[in-house]
């Protein structure tokens, strides 16, 4: 259990017992690379509770910053939404790992990383809303598309997803499907087995039939 996805290529998403290798992240953010944790987690708690309307000096103040320290720190407005959302990912990511490790086999794993991506409009509604408007979630560094690369891959070994699957089309497909279409909250096998069918194989199916979420 927790092993089926191997380390393969260290620039994609890879989980396995003893190491851990996260994709790089989409923003290259220099600023945001020096902040601490602590700094990070601020601004994200702060846009994970009001969203990202708000103007600068308003966020500066609900921080107790004054306007230039919250721009010697972040930059600017739009700056400060990268970092944010960089710390996001890494959230997704460990949630994931976690998930990842009581996955028995790599159509167990696709679901619930499927479910897991799901989740996040209730969970973060903001992230959620700014990644799919911005289509953020398209980006081949972004933890969406990484986390997807790996278990493909290592489907593909498993013989569970079709060996001449085009991944990049596929993962463009999925996720396209997961974030643009509005799936209720509520499992829908009908509309799990439309977006996972293009990839599974007559084996990788037979395990998907055996799962709860089928």
């Amino acid at each position: 259990m927790g092993d089926f996805l191997l380390n393969r290529e260290k620039k994609y998403a890879v989980l396995n017992k003893k190491n851990v290798f996260l994709p790089r992240n989409s923003f290259q953010n220099t600023l945001g690379m020096a902040l601490s944790d602590n700094k990070k987690r601020e601004l994200y708690e702060y846009y994970s509770q009001n969203g990202f309307r708000q103007p600068m000096d308003k966020i500066a103040e609900s921080l107790e910053i004054c306007h230039k320290t919250f721009f010697n720190r972040y930059g600017n407005k739009a700056k400060s939404v990268e970092i944010a959302w960089e710390y996001w990912q890494g959230i997704c990511k460990k949630k994931w790992i976690t998930l990842m490790q009581h996955c028995n086999h790599s159509v167990e794993a696709l679901t619930v990383t499927v479910y897991h991506f799901r989740s996040m409009s209730r969970e973060e509604p903001h992230f959620y809303e700014l990644t799919r408007d911005k289509r953020l979630y398209l980006d081949a560094n972004s933890f969406f598309y990484t986390a997807l690369k790996a278990v493909l891959e290592r489907g593909k070994q498993c013989f569970h997803i079709h060996e001449k699957l085009n991944e990049e089309t596929y993962i463009q497909f999925l996720l396209n499907n997961l974030f643009q279409i509005d799936v209720e909250e509520e499992r829908r096998p009908d509309v799990l087995r439309y977006v996972l069918l293009p990839a599974l194989t007559e084996r990788g199916m037979e395990l998907f039939m055996e799962t709860p979420f089928a």
